[in-house]
Formats: structure tokens, C-alpha cells, sequence
């Protein structure tokens, strides 16, 4: 019994090794690689039969054979790439020898693309990438972005270095030229006692930058313009209002019209304005008016000129004007205060009101009295008769 499964353990091991041997070598050796992709290449970029094939990055196949085929000038190197699977090949695809590592060897590099399918019976082509020896050849010869742009560089640099000899710009005139370098170095003199008069406080500049109290005071004058302008973006101020206020600026563009309008009238003659301006007789009674004025203001200037001047000029009326002020100051004062009749009749209600009754009683009387005056008339007749 033991004998059996010994034999049947065995027998697993020898039928398992057959068919790990038998898938080995189906798939490490060429009889997986059951697909043909012939490429045609300007030239074999030193690759060899049993280059690898890499897709993306993955191994997907070596190179079966490389033949030359003289009858095509432009891609003459046939490559047949043996792949173990089939390639969907779009139209924007790369087919590309590479170096496999920076150490060296080579690799067959595809990247199928993006694009739409490749139509089928199409001629392949592929490139040859340069290797990194060759790259740093070419940027040596000024060959490809990065050499144009070294050779650019160099050239710019010897431009550079050549121009310092060259008395004619201002770096060469420097360098070679004596009387240049004398010029510069006695600005450079000047400039120092500039500095060294700013650094002492002397001048404007100098007590700006030394002096505090100079300092401040800057400070306070840029704060102060910085309020104004501050103010004249709102309409708190005059200046603000004419500024940012759409309707004072139209008030004003029709003061000033309408300004414009009176000095036209007055050019033409019309109004006072204009008559005293173009009329030559109106503006001659206004120079007589004036002339007048004139005259009555000199006679109020003199004391002996009449009542005016006297008013105006003479001591001794003034005195007296400013006399009758007070005694008219004094009566409103006691009539104000209710001493004697008149200020008791203003100020009193009660006296206002006995004297109207005292009036109304004379009116009275006195109406009486002009009803009785031709009885009495007709009375004194008859006794004088008799």
C-alpha cells in the first residue's frame, strides 16, 4: 500500500515536471512567437537577431531576422519582429530602436498610438533613435534643439568677450580707454560725497533721510494728501462734490454756460453790462454816476459839507447823535420799566383798560354835549329877545 502511493506521488512529479518542461518551452522559446510584423528601417541600429521586442514597456517578442533589401534606398533594413501576440496599430503609431539601458543594448520599442486603425497591408516603417553617446555627438556639433541652442549660447559668449575689447561700447571704452575709466571714477567720487553729504544731513535730502523731525514732518504731509485725496473721492467736501456729484458738475456746466451766454450779450451790447460796455454814451453816465458818487462821498467825508458830512465827520454831531441815542435808549428803558403815563398805559392792562373807559365816557359826553348845544342856542335867543 505504501508502495502505491509512493509510486502515484512519483509519477505526479515526473508528469508535473514533463509539463512545466513542455509549457517552458512552448512559451520561452519560439514557438509561442506565432506572429509576424515585418518593419522596414533606414538602418539596423546596430540590433541583432533576438533583440527584444517591447511594447509599451512589456516583452512581447524578439527579432526573427534582419535582411537588406538594396531595391528600397530610403528604409532598405527588413526586420522581422516575432510577437506572441497581435498588435492593434493605429496611425499615429512609433516603431523605434532603442537602447535598452544607459549600460548599452538594444531593444525594438513600439507604442501601437491613439489615433484610428491602421488599415491593413500597409507597409510598416520604423527609426532609429540615436543612443546617448550619440546625442551628446550631435549637441557637440550644434546638431538638434539643445545643441542650436549651446552653439547660440557659445557664440554669444565669444560675442561678449569680444566686444569687451572693443573701445566703442561703453564696457570696452572702460576696460581699454584711460580717459573713460577717469570720467567714471570721478562720478563715482561725486556720488560718494552725495552719499556722505546725506549720510551728515546736509541739504533737502539729507534731512529727509537724517532728520526725524524732518521725517515726520513728510510723514504727516503725505498723510495729510492722502486724506485730501481721500476726501475729494466723496462727496463730504466742496471740491469732493464738484468732483464726484453728477449734479453739481451740471449745475455748474450751466453756470458756466449760462456765464458764457452773459459775456456774449454783454460783447453785443444787450443788457446794463453790455451798454456800459459798447454804448459810448451809457458808459459816460456811468462815469458821470460815479464821478457823482464820488463827489457825495468826499462831501460826507467833510464836516462842512452838510448834514451828511456832519453825520459822518464832524465830532461834535456825532457826539450829539450818539447823546440822543441814549436819551432815546433811556426812554424805551422807563417805558419798558412802566414809569410814568405812557409806560404805564403800554405795560399796564389794567390802566390801558380805565383809560379806554375814560376815553369812551368823554366821547360820550362830548356827543351829549353837541346834542344839547341847540336848545341852548334857542334858550339864550329868547332871553336875549326879551
Amino acid at each position: 500500500m505504501d508502495r502505491i502511493k509512493r509510486d502515484t506521488l512519483l509519477g505526479f512529479v515526473f508528469f508535473g515536471t514533463l509539463g512545466f518542461l513542455l509549457w517552458a518551452t512552448v512559451n520561452l522559446t519560439d514557438l509561442s512567437l506565432n506572429n509576424e510584423l515585418v518593419v522596414y528601417f533606414p538602418n539596423g541600429g546596430s540590433a541583432d537577431v533576438g533583440t527584444n521586442v517591447m511594447v509599451l514597456g512589456k516583452k512581447v517578442g524578439k527579432v526573427g531576422a534582419i535582411d537588406i533589401d538594396y531595391d528600397r534606398p530610403d528604409a532598405p533594413v527588413r526586420m522581422s519582429l516575432l510577437l506572441r501576440e497581435q498588435i492593434p496599430l493605429k496611425d499615429d503609431h512609433v516603431i523605434e530602436v532603442r537602447d535598452a539601458g544607459v549600460l548599452g543594448g538594444k531593444q525594438v520599442y513600439i507604442d501601437p498610438g491613439r489615433g484610428a486603425l491602421l488599415a491593413g497591408g500597409t507597409v510598416l516603417s520604423g527609426g532609429v533613435a540615436g543612443s546617448a553617446f550619440d546625442k551628446l555627438g550631435n549637441i557637440a556639433d550644434g546638431e538638434g534643439v539643445v545643441g542650436q541652442r549651446l552653439d547660440e549660447s557659445l557664440t554669444a559668449i565669444r560675442d561678449f568677450f569680444r566686444s569687451l575689447n572693443d573701445s566703442t561700447n561703453s564696457v570696452g571704452a572702460l576696460l581699454n580707454e584711460r580717459d573713460f575709466y577717469d570720467e567714471l571714477l570721478l562720478s563715482a567720487e561725486n556720488l560718494n560725497k552725495i552719499l556722505a553729504q546725506v549720510r551728515q544731513g546736509e541739504g533737502t535730502i539729507g534731512r529727509l533721510v537724517m532728520n526725524n523731525q524732518m521725517g515726520l514732518d513728510a510723514e504727516s504731509l503725505i498723510g495729510n494728501l492722502r486724506s485730501v485725496s481721500e476726501q475729494l473721492l466723496t462727496t463730504d467736501g466742496p471740491l469732493g462734490v464738484l468732483l464726484n456729484d453728477t449734479n453739481t458738475a451740471r449745475d455748474l456746466q450751466n453756470i458756466m454756460d449760462d456765464l458764457a451766454l452773459l459775456i456774449g450779450d454783454a460783447r453785443k451790447g444787450k443788457g446794463v453790462l453790455g451798454r456800459i460796455l459798447q454804448d459810448e454814451n451809457v458808459a459816460r453816465q456811468f462815469s458821470d454816476i460815479v464821478a457823482n458818487l464820488d463827489a457825495v462821498l468826499q462831501k460826507a467825508n467833510d464836516p462842512n459839507a452838510g448834514a451828511l458830512g456832519a453825520i459822518t465827520s464832524d465830532p461834535q454831531v456825532a457826539q450829539d447823535l450818539k447823546a440822543t441815542v441814549a436819551n432815546l435808549r433811556d426812554v424805551t428803558d422807563s417805558l419798558t420799566r412802566q414809569e410814568g403815563l405812557i409806560g404805564a398805559l403800554i405795560n399796564d392792562k389794567d390802566m390801558a383798560v380805565r383809560f379806554r373807559r375814560i376815553l369812551t365816557q368823554v366821547s360820550r359826553a362830548l356827543e351829549d354835549a353837541r346834542e344839547a348845544a341847540p336848545i341852548g342856542n334857542f334858550v339864550q335867543v329868547l332871553l336875549g329877545t326879551f
